[in-house]
């Protein structure tokens, strides 16, 4: 009898141990499982971050190309976010209806837009027949120019907004970038009081409008062609 129970009592023992070792041995295997998951996700994300960088690089790359060989005006679209877009059709708007009072609250950049365009209708200079403002920023109002020539730092990436600067001020941005689901977009809204904050400086120095130095810089570039670079550019010239 007491043989049988010390087997029984012996059984007992051992099957708890196997059930101890089995739930230690599983929850060992969980905390492994656990870990993996962890480095496997921050792998993941390290993977996508870096992506991210090298496309944010080729999309700037791309765009510069683009804007060097006058792309068509739907491929440089592509590369601006919709805000973007939308902006450069009611700056387009401002500059057929603007007064000169109106001008006057516009920043540098936008006042140079406007008597810029004004200058092109005026003087029947248009090549394009649509996205005429696109057409003007990007490639006739210089502004990108200033990037070319200046050496750009490394780029940056905080959550889902990019940023290139200049090598000598890396962490000061003049060019942003915001993630469309799938790929890097220009920022035309932000990036361009970004490029021209250097310029304007000089409107800040000599107390002027950001209309009267557009009308400074409409002078510089044109004055050997074309006459009446003056307050004119400041009304409605009847579109």
């Amino acid at each position: 009898m007491h043989v049988l129970k010390n087997k029984i009592v012996l059984a007992l023992l051992v099957g708890a141990f196997a059930l101890m070792a089995g739930c230690a041995g599983s929850s060992s295997n969980t905390s492994n499982e656990l870990t993996e998951t962890a480095a496997v996700r921050d792998a993941k994300v390290k993977a996508q971050e870096s992506d991210k960088l090298t496309m944010l690089e080729n999309t700037f790359t791309l765009f510069k190309e683009s804007v060097k060989n006058h792309a068509p005006s739907d491929v440089l679209l592509d590369f601006l976010t919709d805000p973007s877009e939308s902006w450069l059709d009611e700056l387009e708007s401002h500059a057929r209806s603007y007064d000169a009072a109106s001008i006057d609250t516009c920043q540098f950049y936008e006042a140079y837009a406007i008597v810029l365009y004004r200058l092109f209708e005026r003087e029947h200079l248009w090549t394009v027949p649509d996205y005429r403002m696109l057409y003007l920023l990007l490639y006739e109002s210089e502004f990108l120019d200033l990037v070319d020539r200046v050496n750009m730092g490394p780029f940056e990436i905080k959550n889902d907004r990019g940023s290139v600067g200049l090598a000598s001020s890396p962490k000061v941005p003049i060019m942003l970038f915001n993630w469309d689901d799938t790929k890097w977009k220009l920022d035309l809204i932000e990036t361009l009081p970004l490029i021209t904050k250097g310029i304007e400086a000089t409107a800040a120095k000599k107390n002027w409008t950001g209309a009267k130095l557009a009308l400074y810089w409409l002078d510089k570039k044109y004055h050997l062609q074309y006459s009446r670079l003056d307050e004119s550019l400041f009304e409605p010239i009847g579109f």
